[in-house]
């Protein structure tokens, strides 16, 4: 798969006024960049704050201590012995038009996302290989939104109601999470959206347009008062995809309203969407080279595809003594997907709810903090099949109702045992019940319902070390479980209804060390090497009858290792260079002859290399711009490693110009110029497809330009 196939679709004028802006954009920044004021240099990993050009003038600026929260309670970033980033999208990807949470997920290492734009399926986040079975939405990763999950109890994860461009911070814990997230076992993501707090009195109206016509409007209003904020936010995107039958459109809106007092904090999420996402589907290899904007023939004669719904609400409260602390959320959501597949057409209503309590004691320099709680959520599925003729549901074919109830209890202890060593401990006990009621019940069709409970005892134990006041090591063994989701269970290769009596839980035992240094004043450093041992692998599959459509089985055993690292530095007082790097040797360790794996082999659609490169400059100042690079090797798309999607390097640029005030309004601007090379390559591949459909190639170069209007006022 090599070459650039004839017939891509940018025009002879729009790729000359690419260049044209590319090459205006440079020349300009080159003369413009070092008179400009500002740079971002990192606290942690890949968090990012400004500093001056006339630093040697200026005081230097006070930074707010840096604190994680995913591991429960609030800890230093140098005493958590699990590899944990903090990131911030810089503010040219800010104002950028995003289409899913590559841009805010960029640069972190150990974590992969393939942004498929494909709207129908949504982004594949992966964390040293956990994930990568997914068809659609997220597997194997918990991901929270300002404190509400979008992982449901089952395990599955959709983020269709989440706006990538109004993420403003990222936490994310790389590694088995069950002992304190329960159904995970990659790791926990836990995206923030501006505060209404942080945003004051505030009006935004943003516009982005794209070469192929992709149009994407975001408009924002927020406003404090006495102690208490609100906002309310509305976008749409009119998508026109690269390729064949991938056009989308959707309409989100959301709002928070947020109170912060000397103890009490509260906040309240309202989170819609409506949708509707063509689906082109898989390519074979020599398809993906001769046509890559083309769909699969069996997607475009059953008009594949997702049309849905998706409302909730969420509300957490902390209250903060001056020893304790009590965090309390509950949530809810509906939600409704009409989804066209080869052969059948799913009309999916689900309802799910839940609640969380956790207790912490200890202040943030106690020698001694313990803390633990109790959690549930509840899930309620009407799931309906159809035979599908073109895309029009036919005959019934399954109806059921599905339950979920997933129960959680944990406990959590940190210890220093001297001013430089700590020790961190977890343990949680989950049990998950799922259960059936088949309504399609015949003569020849039996009654398959019936009932499964899955449950876990999942420890892990930490330590780290401060060798400096900067400079830590650490080490952990932590433990995963991680249930089939509802749609796995229920897509059975005979056809039957029910749940696969078959299909298993995969349970992952993991250990890693790590270490985190500056590199003198200009930047900091992080490694980790780790090594998950995995039994019962959920490994996905297709068949012949029915391409398009994944099925699940077990690898009786797996293993992923791997090395990852990152390291940030000022090139200049106005220039910040980042690079975030991850080896994975992700490999079935057992030869299942029954079920066609062998030993040695690698696991489909993990890259055994990754890595990000990007250079921002003039941060802080009136011009800012990023050049942003991510290579990655080959991967493998069967379970034989017969297939493999080709090596590939993509560079992108993006150039922003501050807000400056004209009349009543201030004015910001962006240009986007992705793939700048134009190269062919697949975003992801499709593991195990049916008849070699393996491949989903990424589109060719794109000219992004973006408005913003807003209130001439800085942010609180």
């Amino acid at each position: 798969m090599t070459g650039a196939p004839a017939g891509r679709g940018v025009s002879a004028l729009s790729v000359r006024s690419a260049f044209a802006c590319a090459l205006g954009a440079a020349l300009f920044f080159s003369a413009a960049l070092p008179a400009a004021a500002g740079a971002q240099a990192p606290a942690d990993s890949v968090r990012r704050d400004s500093t001056r050009a006339d630093s040697a003038r200026r005081a230097p600026a006070t930074l707010a201590p840096v604190r994680v929260t995913a591991l429960g309670g609030s800890l230093a970033p140098g005493r958590v012995p699990y590899a944990v980033s903090l990131s911030v999208p810089s503010d040219v990807a800010r104002l950028r038009a995003p289409l899913a949470l590559d841009d805010a997920l960029r640069g972190i290492p150990g974590l992969a996302v393939d942004n498929r734009y494909n709207i129908a399926l949504g982004e594949r986040i992966t964390i040293r290989g956990f994930g990568a079975r997914t068809q659609f939405g997220v597997r194997g990763v918990h991901v929270d939104v300002d404190g509400v999950p979008a992982t449901m109890p089952d395990g599955q994860t959709t983020l269709s109601h989440v706006d990538p461009g109004t993420v403003s911070s990222t936490e994310v814990l790389r590694g088995p999470a069950s002992s304190l997230y329960g159904n995970a076992a990659g790791g926990v993501v836990r995206l923030t959206t501006l505060s209404p707090l942080q945003l004051g009195d505030d009006i935004r109206l943003s516009s982005s347009v794209a070469e192929r016509g992709t149009v994407t409007t975001r408009a924002s209003v927020s406003g404090v008062r006495a102690g208490w904020g609100a906002e309310a936010r509305v976008s749409s995107l009119d998508y026109r995809g690269f390729r064949e039958h991938s056009n989308a459109r959707d309409l989100r809106g959301g709002g928070q309203l947020v109170h912060s007092g000397a103890r009490d904090t509260l906040r309240l999420t309202l989170a819609t969407v409506d949708y509707d996402a063509d689906n082109p589907g898989g390519l074979t290899d020599s398809a993906s080279v001769a046509a890559p904007r083309s769909a699969s023939a069996t997607n475009l004669l059953y008009r594949t595809g997702e049309k849905g719904s998706h409302r909730q609400a969420g509300i957490a409260w902390r209250r903060a003594g001056d020893a304790w602390t009590l965090d309390a959320s509950a949530w809810g959501l509906g939600r409704h997907l009409v989804n066209p597949i080869p052969q059948r057409v799913i009309d999916l209503k689900r309802s799910a709810a839940g609640a969380r309590v956790a207790i912490e004691h200890g202040a943030a320099d106690a020698r001694l903090s313990f803390g633990g709680g109790i959690e549930h959520g509840s899930q309620w599925d009407d799931r309906k099949s159809f035979d599908s003729q073109a895309g029009v549901p036919a005959a019934l074919a399954l109806d059921q109702n599905e339950r979920v109830m997933s129960d959680g209890a944990f406990a959590r202890a940190a210890l220093s045992l001297t001013q430089s060593v700590s020790v961190l401990g977890s343990v949680r006990g989950d049990r998950v019940g799922f259960r059936v009621a088949d309504h399609l019940v015949t003569a020849t069709d039996p009654d398959d319902g019936g009932s499964r409970t899955m449950s876990a005892v999942s420890p892990s134990l930490g330590v780290s070390w401060m060798l400096t006041p900067r400079v830590s090591t650490y080490a952990n063994i932590a433990t995963a479980f991680e249930t089939p989701t509802t749609t796995e269970l229920a897509n059975r290769p005979n056809g039957a209804g029910g749940m696969n009596p078959d299909l298993s839980p995969q349970r992952v035992v993991a250990t890693e060390i790590g270490a985190r240094a500056p590199l003198g004043t200009l930047g900091a450093a992080t490694i980790a090497l780790f090594d998950a041992h995995i039994r019962d692998a959920l490994v996905p599959f297709e068949v012949a009858s029915a391409p398009g459509r994944q099925f699940y089985r077990n690898a009786s055993r797996a293993r992923q290792r791997g090395i990852e690292g990152s390291a940030s530095a000022l090139l200049r007082p106005w220039a910040l260079a980042r690079v975030a790097a991850t080896v994975v040797d992700a490999r079935f360790a057992a030869t299942d002859t029954a079920a066609g794996l062998v030993a040695g082999r690698r696991i489909p659609g993990v890259s055994p290399f990754r890595a990000d490169l990007s250079v921002t400059a003039g941060a802080g100042g009136p011009i800012r711009a990023e050049l942003l690079a991510t290579t990655q090797s080959r991967t493998p798309a069967d379970d034989a490693n017969s297939a493999w999607a080709p090596a590939f390097t993509v560079l992108d640029l993006d150039a922003g110009v501050a807000p400056r005030t004209v009349g009543a309004v201030a004015v910001s601007a962006s240009v986007a110029l992705s793939n700048i090379f134009d190269r062919r390559y697949d975003t992801s591949v499709v593991p195990n497809a049916a008849r070699a459909r393996f491949f989903e190639p990424g589109p060719g170069r794109t000219l992004t330009v973006t408005f913003e209007l807003s209130r001439p006022r800085a942010r609180r």
